[in-house]
């Protein structure tokens, strides 16, 4: 399958087919006969909203941005990141998307491939192009989690395409989810544990393999935190933070999503963390 921009390619023809009638006609000087052209691609290149060339195989994904292609195993690729953002203009809304070639799973780290205009819903403005659902198309058929599944179900509905296929939904073990005092045996105190997520905050934003640590072991203090209190508020912001990790996981987990948090610690403290 290969999915590419709708609009560098008639730029090219474009390019040619008026070189063409210009050098027949002989219009212009010849100097202009390449100048003219050669400003009616780029232009009409520039103007493209995604201007990368993805062929993808069954081995593999070759991304060629400028001309210059990169291959990427299926083995490497571990999801499409999609992030909704306001233009910096403020006066619309984009989504960009890149490769996630990260593990563990983070968020937006990998090589960028395009921003996408979208509506204040965050819902695709007009038409989607094609090649933007064949893109959500083939990580569907490769089975690699897309970050927005609902936006891109209504990309491919659009263009008549199948939807994708569902998260895989998070196994319960035959013994069920660790106790909370499972859990949390050898968990260091809320206080100690309190500054070192602070401190891992700082480094999750730059440093890839932090992000997924830093989510996890927040959500387990918030988890901690709720227990101690039994309140609502503590309750709501532990299962909120939960929540992140399982995104990010890329897992579905059906009720309360805390007591996958407990069993992702307690793999997390038995591995020498």
């Amino acid at each position: 399958m290969r999915t590419r921009s709708e609009v560098a390619g008639g730029a090219f023809a474009l390019m040619v087919g008026s070189g063409a009638v210009l050098g027949l006609t002989r219009a212009v000087d010849p100097f202009l006969v390449v100048f003219i052209p050669l400003v009616i691609g780029v232009a009409a290149f520039c103007g493209a909203p995604h201007t990368f060339w993805l062929r993808a195989d069954d081995s593999g994904i070759t991304l060629v941005k400028r001309l210059v292609p990169r291959r990427y195993a299926w083995v490497d690729v571990h999801g499409l990141a999609m992030e909704f953002a306001q233009d910096e203009d403020g006066d619309g809304r984009h989504l960009t998307l890149r490769l996630r070639l990260t593990e563990p799973k983070g968020r937006f780290w990998g090589p960028f491939l395009c921003t996408v205009p979208v509506t204040e819903e965050d819902t695709h403005s007009g038409v989607p192009p094609l090649a933007l659902a064949e893109l959500f198309a083939v990580f569907g058929e490769h089975r690699l989690p897309v970050e927005k599944p609902e936006f891109a179900n209504e990309v491919l509905r659009v263009r008549g395409l199948p939807r994708l296929p569902p998260w895989a939904p998070w196994v319960v073990p035959a013994e069920g989810p660790p106790a909370p005092e499972k859990a949390y045996a050898d968990a260091p105190d809320i206080g100690a544990e309190t500054r070192e997520v602070d401190a891992l905050a700082k480094r999750a934003r730059t440093r890839v393999p932090v992000r997924r640590e830093y989510l996890l072991r927040r959500a387990a203090l918030a988890d901690r935190r709720c227990l101690d209190d039994g309140g609502e508020r503590g309750r709501f912001g532990a299962v909120a933070a939960a929540e992140e990790l399982v995104e990010i996981d890329q897992v579905r987990v059906e009720g309360d999503p805390r007591p996958y948090v407990r069993r992702q610690y307690l793999v997390w403290r038995a591995s020498g963390r």
